[in-house]
């Protein structure tokens, strides 16, 4: 095999291992900490996971949340209100609703003239998107709307059908119970195999829930953050039928029994327009 032969098969094997976010193996696994809460309305179990890779560390969180009614999964608005304008920091929006846990949701007004809003069942917006859309229904199960899947102005059929929430950011990570192929380019401006910090949700069956906040961008704790094609495997390997991408970034953010419990990728916690959030 000539030279060349072998640096162009090379350079294809390497682009084909690097797409699928996994090119390095974790040097080591482990659970550094862990949190729970449980009463007759609801159970919490969250890991705090450590990866070492060779030039990097990964710290994530993984939470198992098991409600008694599906109506336990909510949503709030900063300030209150669907706006453009009002946003808040995460732990505020918690604090207000009593929220046992919240993460930052997926910041509906950075584009406010696209995509499907439902939230808490009410309809406020029903525009078309280029992008993977998720519902969450009356009986607490998870329906997917891939990309081109959802015609606008069936919003009030979905209310009639049972649909109480509605996320626009996405992508879809998990399908049936199995990793999502994801798109080559999406709307947000870094790559699925990039590393940054994530927020993402997923659910198993019935009222239970998988909830995994990535941190990244913070030296000696996580360095850069997790790729999508990670972050569809944890969700994969703990159960989840479905899982979808949130806002992340500087957005993410999880906060437990009041308590923030990530590391911010920045100095203070972003303000963002909406949470989802578990209440008693």
């Amino acid at each position: 095999m000539s030279k060349r032969l072998f640096a162009v098969l090379l350079a294809v094997l390497l682009a084909a291992f690097a797409a699928t976010g996994l090119a390095a193996d974790p040097l080591s696994k482990e659970i550094e900490n862990t949190y729970d809460y449980e009463d007759e309305t609801i159970k919490i179990h969250i890991d705090q996971w450590h990866w070492a890779f060779k030039s990097t560390d990964l710290r994530f969180f993984v939470a198992h949340v098991e409600t008694a009614s599906p109506e336990q999964l909510q949503t709030a608005f900063a300030a209150e209100e669907y706006t453009k304008k009002e946003v808040e920091a995460t732990s505020a929006i918690a604090e207000r609703h009593d929220a046992m846990l919240a993460i930052n949701g997926d910041y509906y007004n950075f584009k406010d003239s696209i995509g499907l809003i439902i939230r808490n069942g009410v309809l406020y917006r029903d525009k078309d998107t280029t992008r993977d859309q998720m519902l969450v229904m009356k009986d607490g199960s998870f329906v997917p709307l891939p990309i081109g899947t959802y015609t606008p102005g069936g919003g009030e059929q979905l209310l009639v059908d049972g649909a109480v929430q509605s996320f626009s950011f996405g992508p879809l990570l998990v399908m049936d119970g199995a990793v999502k192929e994801l798109p080559k380019k999406y709307f947000i401006s870094t790559k699925a195999v990039q590393r940054e910090p994530r927020t993402a949700i997923g659910w198993v069956d019935g009222t239970h829930y998988v909830v995994i906040v990535a941190d990244g961008r913070r030296k000696d704790w996580s360095d850069k953050g997790m790729t999508m094609p990670e972050l569809a495997q944890v969700f994969v390997e703990e159960g989840c039928q479905i899982a979808y991408n949130l806002d992340g970034g500087g957005s993410a953010t999880l906060v437990f029994n009041g308590e923030r419990l990530n590391r911010l990728s920045g100095s203070r916690e972003r303000n963002v327009s909406d949470i989802i959030y578990f209440t008693k």
